[in-house]
C-alpha cells in the first residue's frame, strides 16, 4: 500500500465517514436508460488477504438513486491530504466531495447475486426464451470480481431456463468459447481452434464451433463449468488466476412450437480485466503482449459503445444528421464482430443488453475505478424528455395501446386476432420489438388461429413498421389519401367463403392425413366444366368439387410455391377457409397476406 495512504489512513476513513452528496444529486437526470439496455455496476466485499493488509473501502453506494461514490485520497500542493473534487464546489455542509456515477442500478458488498440477476438478468431470459436476442457482459479491472458475478448469473440463468416455469416447447444449446487476441477458441472442445466469420445475410458464424444440447439444468451448469476450466489464465499482482482473455457463453434456444422463428440467443460475457501501469510493472514479455491485445479489444468496444449511446440519443431517426454519420467500428475487433448484434445500427432483430461493470472497494484502485465507472456512466443514455408523436395510422410507433387494440381487431383477418392476448399492456413500438416467437405464439392462444394466419400477420405489421418511415416523410393530404384507399380496399365480405368460390382463389385444403404435403391450392375451374354432354356437366358440377393448382411450401421461410401443372381435384367440405397470397417478383415466391 502507498505510503502516504497510510499515514493519513485515520484521515480518509472519517472524510469518507463524514461524506454526504451533492444537493445537485438530489435531483434525478432522468430515468433508466433509454431503449433496452440496462447499466450496473456492483461493488465486492474486501477480500481476507486486503483485509489483512489493512486496506480500506473507498466506494460508498446508494442504490436507491442509483449512484457510486469514489473517494480518491490526493495529496495537495503543501503535501497536505484531501479527497478530489470534482465538478462541484465545496458547501458549509459538505465537508469534502468526491467523483459520483449515476447508473440505472447500483449493488454494494452487502447484496447477493441473487439480487442482481433479479435486477438486470432475469428480463433476458425470457426474451431469449420468445425467440429475441439478449446480452450481459461483465468488465472492470482485474481482481474486480467478473467472473466469479458471471459464473453466479449463469448457474440462476441455467435453472431459470431448464426449470420448466417458462411456457412453450423448446431446445436449448450451449456454445462456449473465448477470444485471445484475434484467435478464438472453442472450449468445449479442447481449446480447438475456431474461426469467427460473417455470411451472406450479415449474421456471425463461429465455424468449427461445438455446441452441446443439456436437458437438464444440472447438464448446462456442467457444460458451463467444463469449458470456463479450459479458459486461459495466469497469475498477476493482483490476481492470483487472472482471466487473460474474453470468456462467451452463447445459448441458443430452438422454438419447436412455431415453425420457421429465428432462434432465441443469450449471450453471457465475461471480459479480460483491464490493467493499469502497476498492474503491469512485473509482466514479462507474453504477459505485456496479452495486456496490449486485452486493451486494444476493450478500446475498440468503448467505441462502439459510445457509437451506440450517440446513436441511442438521436433516438434512431434517419433524416438527423448527427444519427447519419455515427460510425460504430464493430468489425475492428474479434470481440465486437461476434457481439454485432448489440452494436449494428441496420440490425433487424431487438436486442436487450445488460451490462455489469465490476468494481474492487479499495481505495488504493480508486483511479482505475473512477474509470470503469465513467464508461458504464457513458452508456446510460437516460429517456429524452420529449413530446409524443402525434398518432398515425400508418406509423405504429406513434400507436398508444388502445390505437393499437382497434388495429389489431380491423386488421389481422378472420377470425381476428385477440387484442388482448397479443398486446395485453404493450403499445406499438412494444409489439414491433416482440420477437417472432413470441409474437406467433400469443396470436395461436387465439381461438381457430392458424400459424400461417398468425405469421402473415406479423409479416404485414412489420410491412407497415418499415414502409412508416415513406410515411413520415409524406404530405399529410397524401398519408390521409392513402390511408382511404386501404381502408375501401380492405372491406370483409359478409358472405362464407363457400358461397364466393370462384378461379384464382386460393383456400386452406384439409390434410386427411400426416403424410400429405398438401395444405393450399389454388381454384381452377368446376369438376366437369370442360364436359361436352350438358346432362353429365351439369351432373358432376353439382358435386362441388374443384380441381385446383397445388401450393407448396418453398425454401424460404413463409414462401410458396404454386405449381400449376400439379392439379388435383378437392371438394368444398375439404377446404377449410380463404386464403390470401400475393406474388412477389423479386423472389419468385408467393407469400401469404392478411
Amino acid at each position: 500500500m502507498d505510503a502516504f495512504f497510510q499515514e493519513n489512513r485515520d484521515f480518509y476513513i472519517n472524510q469518507v465517514a463524514a461524506f454526504k452528496p451533492s444537493r445537485d444529486h438530489s435531483k434525478d437526470d432522468g430515468g433508466e436508460s433509454g431503449g433496452d439496455t440496462s447499466i450496473a455496476a456492483r461493488v465486492r466485499p474486501l477480500l481476507p488477504r486486503e483485509i489483512e493488509e489493512n486496506e480500506a473501502f473507498g466506494i460508498t453506494v446508494r442504490p436507491q438513486s442509483g449512484f457510486a461514490d469514489v473517494h480518491e485520497l490526493r495529496r495537495k500542493v503543501n503535501g497536505q491530504p484531501a479527497l478530489s473534487v470534482k465538478g462541484h464546489l465545496p458547501s458549509s455542509d459538505v465537508p469534502s466531495q468526491s467523483s459520483s456515477f449515476r447508473l440505472d442500478k447500483v449493488y454494494g458488498p452487502d447484496q447477493t447475486s441473487e439480487d442482481v440477476y433479479n435486477g438486470i438478468v432475469a428480463p433476458l431470459v425470457p426474451w431469449a426464451w420468445g425467440g429475441g436476442i439478449s446480452t450481459l457482459f461483465a468488465y472492470g479491472q482485474t481482481g474486480s470480481g467478473k467472473t466469479y458475478s458471471v459464473s453466479e448469473l449463469e448457474r440462476l440463468a441455467a435453472a431459470e431456463l431448464m426449470g420448466g416455469n417458462l411456457e412453450g416447447n423448446r431446445d436449448v444449446y450451449i456454445c462456449a468459447f473465448e477470444l485471445v487476441g484475434k484467435e478464438a477458441f472453442d472450449l468445449l472442445n479442447d481449446r480447438r481452434k475456431i474461426v469467427v466469420m460473417e455470411d451472406a445475410f450479415g449474421e456471425s458464424q463461429l465455424v468449427g464451433a461445438v455446441e452441446e444440447k443439456p436437458i437438464t439444468a444440472e447438464e448446462l451448469i456442467s457444460h458451463i463449468e467444463r469449458s470456463m476450466s479450459f479458459r486461459k489464465s495466469a497469475p498477476t499482482s493482483k490476481n492470483d488466476s487472472s482471466s487473460r482473455s474474453h470468456a462467451v457463453c452463447r445459448i441458443r434456444i430452438v422454438n419447436k412450437d412455431v415453425v420457421d422463428a429465428p432462434d432465441g440467443l443469450l449471450f453471457l460475457v465475461d471480459l479480460a480485466g483491464s490493467e493499469v501501469d502497476r498492474d503491469i510493472k512485473e509482466h514479462n514479455r507474453d504477459r505485456m503482449k496479452e495486456t496490449r491485445d486485452i486493451n486494444v479489444s476493450l478500446s475498440t468496444l468503448k467505441d462502439c459503445i459510445r457509437g451506440r449511446a450517440m446513436w441511442n440519443m438521436t433516438d434512431g431517426v434517419a433524416s438527423n444528421k448527427r444519427a447519419m454519420n455515427v460510425h460504430v467500428p464493430f468489425r475492428s475487433s474479434v470481440l465486437t464482430k461476434v457481439l454485432k448484434h448489440v452494436f449494428d445500427l441496420k440490425g433487424d432483430r431487438y436486442c436487450k443488453t445488460a451490462v455489469l461493470a465490476c468494481v474492487k472497494p479499495n481505495a488504493a484502485d480508486a483511479g482505475p475505478s473512477k474509470n470503469t465507472l465513467r464508461y458504464a456512466e457513458l452508456l446510460r443514455v437516460a429517456v429524452p424528455k420529449t413530446k409524443p408523436a402525434p398518432y398515425n395510422i400508418n406509423i405504429p410507433s406513434t400507436w398508444s395501446h388502445q390505437s393499437l387494440k382497434e388495429w389489431i381487431e380491423k386488421n389481422s383477418g378472420s377470425p381476428a386476432v385477440s387484442s388482448s392476448i397479443l398486446a395485453p399492456t404493450e403499445n406499438g413500438v412494444q409489439l414491433c420489438k416482440l420477437p417472432k416467437g413470441e409474437f406467433v405464439s400469443r396470436c395461436l392462444k387465439t381461438p381457430n388461429i392458424s400459424p400461417e394466419h398468425a405469421r402473415a400477420f406479423y409479416d404485414k405489421l412489420w410491412r407497415l413498421h418499415i414502409d412508416s418511415r415513406t410515411a413520415r416523410s409524406a404530405a399529410p393530404s397524401e398519408v390521409s389519401s392513402a390511408i382511404a384507399s386501404e381502408d375501401e380496399a380492405t372491406q370483409k365480405p359478409t358472405a362464407p367463403f363457400q358461397e364466393r368460390l370462384q378461379t384464382g382463389m386460393i383456400v386452406r385444403v384439409r390434410r386427411r392425413w400426416k403424410a400429405d404435403l398438401l395444405e393450399h391450392a389454388m381454384i381452377l375451374c368446376p369438376e366437369g366444366a370442360f364436359e361436352n354432354d350438358p346432362e353429365k356437366r351439369e351432373e358432376s358440377m353439382g358435386k362441388k368439387r374443384y380441381i385446383c393448382a397445388q401450393i407448396f411450401g418453398a425454401v424460404m421461410a413463409d414462401a410458396y410455391n404454386l405449381s400449376m401443372e400439379s392439379k388435383k381435384v378437392i371438394a368444398v367440405e375439404d377446404m377449410e377457409a380463404e386464403v390470401s397470397m400475393e406474388w412477389d417478383a423479386p423472389t419468385r415466391y408467393w407469400f401469404m397476406t392478411i
